[in-house]
């Protein structure tokens, strides 16, 4: 059964092109390799798969040399593109009601986009990932999302305030600096979460974009919206990878711990894996695969302390399956 990726809101990746063409590059040069084609971004408001968008960021930071494109694009967001989910963000009372509803609607923007406030009362972090496996990069748009987020909320407070923490699950070993000038706080890459972290007076402040009236009307809208939309069900190998991924370095992603972290048996977990087209063994692989690429490209950790992240009992078995899935060794990738 083919397997079909949840759809994100594609306004970015239609101004990305434009943007691109400006700077004089050819349809093809945009377009060829890049999973995405000029007539899906024709709509005004286009919707596209998420991995699709993802890897059209990736391919446009390829092609400019631009290693923090996203987070740049981010920084100069027009949030009022996105539409409903937006108007009703900026049109809330306060930064931490700006930030709960658009965890509460982004079903009406993005199948993709998982959000968690749950913490922000307590501890005031905000989560979030997107819902593709790991075999599709998407650093540079989680960085697009963080930076557009932040700009959005400081420009409707009309206030530069500064989260406390900002995290990223991907590695990254360059242009670190301008992440911490621009978020104005701690900046870690390799975590176990993307989030940032608020203090209480920063999430208390009132928006200066707050409308009541509107707010009610778009709240209402938005809950329609809601009930109008189906849910499209995360796909199994995404669950699976997270809950490989919180077990890799304890030695536990074994298939009956993940299962029972899933709720369900191995053979229900194996057969339900068949029928997105792969396997618990071949999910393993992908995001061991996955995760190293990540780290020998974007981060300055030993291989030793990699094998290790990725659970392998020792270097030598670390290099053996890298070379398997590559045809070179680790410290060989890296160099080049």
């Amino acid at each position: 059964m083919p397997v079909t990726f949840p759809k994100h809101g594609a306004i970015c990746a239609k101004e990305l092109a434009v943007d691109l063409a400006g700077l004089g590059y050819s349809q093809a040069q945009i377009f060829r390799g890049s999973r995405m084609s000029l007539e899906v971004l024709e709509p005004d408001k286009p919707v596209v798969e998420f991995d699709r968008i993802a890897t059209f960021f990736e391919h446009a930071a390829q092609l400019t040399g631009d290693d923090v494109l996203g987070f740049v694009r981010g920084q100069r967001r027009e949030m009022r593109n996105s539409g409903l989910i937006s108007y009703v963000g900026v049109s809330s009372p306060t930064v931490m009601d700006f930030m709960q509803n658009i965890t509460r609607y982004r079903r009406v923007f993005s199948d993709a986009l998982e959000l968690d406030s749950g913490s922000l009362g307590d501890d005031g972090v905000l989560k979030w990932h997107f819902s593709i496996p790991a075999k599709f990069n998407r650093r540079q748009f989680v960085e697009f999302g963080a930076s557009g987020l932040v700009h959005a909320m400081r420009q409707a407070a009309a206030n530069d305030f500064c989260p406390e923490l900002v995290t990223f699950r991907h590695a990254r070993n360059a242009n670190t600096d301008k992440f911490e000038r621009f978020f104005g706080c701690d900046v870690h890459f390799g975590t176990d979460e993307n989030s940032c972290r608020f203090s209480a007076a920063d999430l208390a402040r009132p928006l200066v974009t707050a409308d009541d009236e509107l707010y009610k009307v778009l709240k209402n809208c938005c809950e329609h919206s809601l009930q109008a939309k189906s849910r499209n069900a995360p796909l199994l190998v995404v669950e699976v990878e997270r809950a490989i991924s919180d077990r890799l370095a304890k030695g536990e992603a074994t298939q009956d711990d993940v299962a029972r972290a899933l709720g369900m048996s191995p053979r229900t977990l194996s057969r339900r894996l068949a029928e997105e087209g792969t396997t618990f063994f071949q999910t393993l692989e992908g995001l061991r695969k996955a995760l190293a690429m990540n780290y020998l490209r974007d981060s300055n950790l030993a291989l030793a302390e990699i094998g290790f992240l990725l659970g392998y009992a020792s270097l030598s078995s670390f290099n053996h399956a890298f070379k398997r899935w590559t045809g070179e060794t680790p410290g060989m990738y890296r160099k080049t």
